[in-house]
């Protein structure tokens, strides 16, 4: 198992990993072929997809940045971290994981974010088992027009 930078013909992989992402997570995920594509083809995304790969895609993380004020630093925010159902438990999260870390502290980032649902408890284990905290926090959303 491998974990690398996303390419375009991982995109068919990718789009079904991403929707099974969502409905897992009972969302709906509305991303689509184009803008997947230009995200990948655009010199400065603005986010880091990667795929853990053996024989097929079995996961895969996207990592953006964003800025502290309250540390004056860059920290990571781990958007998604999803692995197949056929994967789960044979080490492809923990390797997605450990590959966003690297790449987070080589963006110059002091910590790494995320959030998964609090019904998740492998997840919350999973992300426990590896150092992190959690903290209590209330999360919102606002859906802004796109005019």
């Amino acid at each position: 198992m491998m974990v690398r930078t996303a390419r375009l013909e991982d995109i068919p992989q990718l789009l079904r990993l991403i929707r099974d992402h969502a409905q897992y997570e009972g969302g709906r995920a509305t991303i689509d072929k184009c803008v997947l594509e230009r995200l990948l083809q655009v010199e400065e995304p603005p986010v880091r997809i990667l795929v853990a790969e053996s024989d097929q895609i079995a996961g895969y993380a996207a990592l953006t940045t964003d800025y502290s004020l309250w540390s004056g630093a860059r920290y990571g925010h781990l958007d998604c971290l999803f692995v197949a159902k056929e994967y789960r438990g044979t080490g492809v999260g923990q390797k997605l994981f450990l590959k966003v870390r690297e790449e987070a502290h080589a963006a110059g980032c002091v910590r790494l974010e995320w959030q998964t649902p609090d019904w998740n408890s492998q997840a919350t284990e999973f992300y426990r088992r590896n150092g992190a905290e959690c903290l209590s926090k209330t999360r919102f959303i606002l859906q802004l027009d796109a005019g």
